[in-house]
């Protein structure tokens, strides 16, 4: 995620939906094809000063004016009568946000991966404990008999939901974003549609002509996906750390070389794993709530709110992420006591 994320990776993309503009917009006869090529070309070069477009981004107040201005200025070089025609009609925010639904699109998929991986790891636990007994707690109190396998169902019911909600918004959120200077389209002419149509196919997303440059449902959508998955990532790592409370004792993280340790109490077996689970499903809903709150943004182009936008969404993929890694080593190395769970059946008061 940090890799996908980078700087690097970002100017790829930004350098992909300009390839893909000037391809759509050749194809429909608004610009020569020799033009097309000759920008598809310069995007496909790979030595860019990222450094400099830093440093000018802080002075433009995003990446995309320096960026095509430099992609402008590699244009002019092998063809001076192709430079006009670099990112024409397209704004701004076009290249910054269809960039960041690229980085998205990418990102779900592999947390929706990590996520199958999980769920097929608890519904394999599941199998063998499907009738191990265990003591259900109410109000952190001993409660009724349970099974092992009735407390995994509600682990897993909970991360199915999740999984349906990532599948609905990888079809519904991730869409390109190509509105023009005011959001119209207005912009790019007659072939409006078949542009963006052809946009988004190549660049593997959905098709939309109805920019979205301050109609931010589908971004905020997306954040709150993650934030209930969080949530119910964290529930399931602080039902592990109850469990694993000294005196209840029927489950433990795997042991490794030291992991759990205390630095003033060696006889302890601390809960690490599920302890960073915790710690993010903690600092995700906050992340959710700053998305939520950029919603508000005027007319048709924001001053500061999209821009609040950039850190936040990167910040709670990649939390995500992480979460996600740490409940497959969780689960992939749980230790389970049974014959502790069958004690504190028959030492219930």
């Amino acid at each position: 995620m940090e890799a996908l994320f980078s700087d690097d990776a970002e100017l790829r993309f930004m350098l992909a939906f300009e390839s893909a503009l000037a391809a759509a917009q050749a194809s429909v006869g608004d610009i020569p094809a020799s033009a097309a090529e000759t920008i598809q070309g310069c995007c496909a070069e790979t030595d860019w000063d990222i450094t400099w477009l830093k440093t000018q981004t802080l002075l433009a107040g995003n990446p995309a004016i320096p960026f095509v201005d430099q992609l402008r200025q590699r244009v002019r070089q092998k063809d001076p009568e192709a430079a006009p025609f670099v990112h024409r009609g397209a704004t701004s925010q076009d290249v910054i946000d269809t960039a960041l639904v690229c980085q998205l699109s990418q990102a779900l998929t592999t947390i929706r991966a990590d996520l199958d991986e999980l769920i097929n790891l608890l519904t394999s636990l599941k199998q063998v404990h499907q009738h191990t007994p265990i003591m259900g707690r109410t109000l952190l109190q001993q409660a009724l008999p349970i099974t092992f396998s009735d407390k995994l169902t509600g682990w897993l019911s909970g991360l199915f939901r999740s999984a349906e909600r990532l599948d609905r918004v990888s079809q519904e959120c991730l869409v390109v974003q190509l509105g023009g200077p005011v959001g119209n389209g207005q912009s790019f002419g007659e072939h409006y549609t078949s542009i963006c149509e052809q946009v988004a196919a190549t660049l593997g997303l959905g098709f939309t002509t109805t920019s979205w440059h301050t109609q931010r449902d589908r971004l905020t959508d997306l954040a709150s996906t993650l934030g209930i998955l969080n949530g119910s990532l964290g529930k399931l790592a602080n039902d592990i750390i109850l469990l694993m409370q000294t005196e209840v004792g029927e489950v433990r993280e795997g042991a490794a070389k030291g992991k759990g340790g205390s630095s003033s109490m060696p006889h302890k077996r601390n809960p690490v794993t599920s302890t960073f689970m915790v710690a993010i499903a903690h600092r995700t809903p906050g992340l959710v709530a700053s998305l939520l709150s950029a919603m508000n943004q005027p007319h048709e182009r924001a001053a500061g709110a999209w821009h609040s936008e950039w850190s936040v969404i990167r910040e709670l993929v990649k939390l995500t992420a992480a979460n996600l890694h740490h409940s497959n080593d969780l689960i992939r190395t749980l230790e389970v006591d049974t014959d502790r769970m069958q004690q504190n059946l028959t030492t219930q008061p």
